[in-house]
């Protein structure tokens, strides 16, 4: 069932699923300091639509907020049910801030579909999207805590830098090579 499974940008007509995945994570991850990870700011929207105008011009490089660096926001989508499964932010290259604690990719999976292997094939096709960015070594972090997301870029080829606290919170800071 994986090949049923592609990323594709946002769009108008994904609105209801985005939401839900959006609703779903509010109640599942309550609290958690990862909770909106990978969601590209999706919690904060004036709008859907806005939001999604607003990440294609992330893509391109236009009207970047301050402190934001040109970045690619695709949802991991279920063919047959038209379901969003996940998101992914790549960003396309790290200023300070990224660097020291957000890294190239962010990503989320819907709470119910987690489980099912999706987050390793998102990472999995997230790099390869890296990868033709000219991205030779990917930066990712994870939350201590966040035990599945730690071990998901760890098979797909992490190498620990080390852990560093952001605000209360302790991130470990993962490398992968992408050439």
């Amino acid at each position: 069932m994986m090949n049923d499974l592609k990323l594709v940008a946002p769009s108008i007509n994904d609105k209801k699923s985005a939401l839900e995945m959006l609703e779903e994570i509010k109640v599942a991850d309550a609290g958690l300091p990862w909770q909106y990870s990978g969601l590209a700011n999706l919690e904060e929207a004036n709008s859907y639509e806005e939001w999604v105008k607003e990440k294609d011009n992330e893509s391109k490089g236009i009207d970047l907020k301050d402190g934001f660096v040109p970045c690619t926001t695709l949802f991991l989508k279920r063919i047959s049910d038209n379901k969003i499964c996940g998101s992914i932010s790549i960003r396309h290259e790290l200023n300070k801030f990224l660097l020291d604690f957000g890294g190239h990719i962010g990503y989320s999976i819907t709470p119910s579909e987690r489980g099912k292997g999706y987050g390793k094939l998102q990472l999995k096709m997230g790099l390869e999207i890296a990868k033709s960015l000219d991205i030779e070594k990917c930066l990712i972090t994870a939350d201590v805590e966040n035990v599945v997301s730690n071990k998901t870029i760890i098979s797909e080829g992490g190498v620990l830098e080390n852990t560093v606290m952001w605000k209360s919170d302790p991130l470990n800071r993962y490398w992968i090579n992408l050439q």
